[in-house]
């Protein structure tokens, strides 16, 4: 069971974003826990390379990113066996709630330790901006920082979407057309940790749980 610890007022869309984006991040690995997978994922097919030329008819690359993401994902929500298909178990709207989802555990810690790297990284970005105000920084040092931090950001994002591409190593001729999907599908959760509306993800056992 993958626990989503969330806090302060949530309006739909951020429900909406941050389940879209767990499920997108989810189905790209649940592959990994099928006894039935032989070859290619079910999802890879030629569809999913038209992204790499054509970018979906000039699209910006982020909006590009989004279309293949959408595609990808009501691909795998339809060719998903029951038992590894993304499952909410429980919601709880409070200040703090929680969002509980049943699933493939192996997949859940890649998710959780992406959520935790991020937030570890936006816990420190807020105590060097205390830091930054206290000294009296000057406005262009200030936003070479912002630029400096954006960047590590990305990186991290990078990292992370490595980490959960060791998952399908039995598949690397994917990786490099993953890389960037896994990156954007943490761009919802990032901005929700940035905004402490999502606060962790722990994994715990559930009785339903597959993998």
């Amino acid at each position: 069971m993958l626990m989503l610890e969330i806090d302060g007022a949530w309006e739909p869309q951020d429900f909406v974003e941050v389940l879209r984006s767990t499920e997108s991040f989810y189905y790209k690995l649940a592959p990994v826990g099928s006894r039935r997978l032989r070859g290619l994922p079910y999802w890879l097919d030629d569809d999913y390379y038209m992204w790499g030329s054509a970018r979906y008819g000039g699209l910006p690359f982020e909006a590009a990113l989004d279309q293949i993401n959408q595609r990808l994902l009501e691909r795998a929500r339809y060719e998903t066996p029951s038992y590894e298909r993304l499952r909410v178990d429980r919601i709880q709207y409070a200040s703090p709630g929680g969002i509980d989802l049943l699933g493939i555990g192996k997949v859940f810690e890649t998710i959780a330790n992406s959520v935790g790297r991020i937030k570890v990284y936006f816990d420190e970005a807020h105590l060097r901006r205390e830091r930054d105000t206290q000294a009296s920084l000057d406005t262009e040092l200030k936003r070479l920082q912002v630029e400096k931090e954006r960047e590590t950001l990305q990186s991290l994002k990078i990292r992370n979407a490595q980490e959960a591409l060791a998952l399908l190593d039995d598949h690397p001729e994917v990786h490099d057309a993953l890389l960037p999907l896994l990156v954007r599908d943490q761009d919802a959760l990032a901005s929700r940790i940035a905004e402490r509306k999502l606060i962790s993800a722990n994994v715990a056992s559930g009785d339903r749980e597959g993998g």
